[in-house]
């Protein structure tokens, strides 16, 4: 890594990891499911001993318990907190925070923003459980959404402005702002969590209207927990933002520096 540089690595759907040259931080580790295409190494979250969690779905703490060590600290918001504990991780492990939350990890500054999670219509939600890819990858379900169920968000989605050296990223818990809320709009880079919408271009291009960061990193758009997860085209985003901002798709497990 270079001097003062911020290295952020994509593993899949919201989990990054970014680092500077004495501290790490991971934002909602989790590993695909067995019969998803992505491939996360057993070890890829080792060695970073700080967690911060944007909301208590499945995919952004379901892989929480085998993630923490001894050592390791879980921040989150109460509905997460509960969840974890009911999964057996202790509370020594959880530090609880809120929506006006700040504090640091070595040189990493964070601050904490009320957030809003992207809703799914009933129209979008019965396209997918009657869609044949759901049907032909049934097996299973049920301990698939028992798992879903248990892991409920209750409006506490956050998102972190994150401070190193003089770069600021802004992570954002779904592709949704809260209203009235003063969302740092100078940062050089936001996470946008490309998944959960039928008009992901349109309400994509309005948040970044809204905020209009340097640069956009897309999360999320790959098929991690099938059947409710899927591979996402984001083409037609990349295209509309062409010329305007660039828009940065890693490959799992690779990273950039800013």
């Amino acid at each position: 890594m270079q001097e003062n540089k911020v290295k952020i690595t994509w593993y899949g759907t919201a989990s990054v990891r970014i680092a500077t040259k004495s501290s790490q931080l991971l934002i909602d580790p989790f590993f695909p499911f067995s019969d998803s295409r992505v491939n996360v190494p057993s070890d890829a979250f080792d060695n970073c001993s700080h967690v911060i969690i944007s909301h208590g779905h499945f995919d952004h703490i379901g892989s929480i318990p085998e993630v923490v060590r001894s050592h390791t600290v879980v921040y989150c918001t109460n509905a997460p907190y509960r969840t974890l504990i009911r999964k057996g991780v202790d509370k020594t492990n959880l530090h609880l925070i809120n929506e006006s939350s700040v504090f640091s990890i070595g040189d990493i500054h964070i601050t904490a923003y009320k957030g809003k999670h992207i809703r799914l219509g009933t129209p979008e939600i019965l396209k997918v459980v009657f869609s044949k890819r759901f049907l032909k990858n049934r097996k299973g379900i049920i301990k698939k959404l028992i798992k879903f169920a248990s892991c409920l968000e209750k409006k506490e989605t956050l998102c972190y402005r994150i401070k190193a050296y003089d770069k600021q990223i802004l992570i954002l818990g779904s592709l949704a702002l809260a209203n009235d809320i003063p969302y740092p709009t100078d940062v050089d880079l936001v996470f946008f969590p490309y998944q959960g919408s039928e008009k992901l271009c349109e309400t994509a291009s309005a948040l970044y209207e809204q905020i209009r960061p340097k640069a956009i990193l897309l999360t999320h758009f790959d098929d991690t927990f099938p059947p409710f997860s899927s591979d996402i085209d984001t083409s037609e985003f990349e295209k509309r933002m062409k010329g305007t901002v660039t828009v940065y798709k890693l490959r799992h497990g690779s990273s950039l520096e800013i």
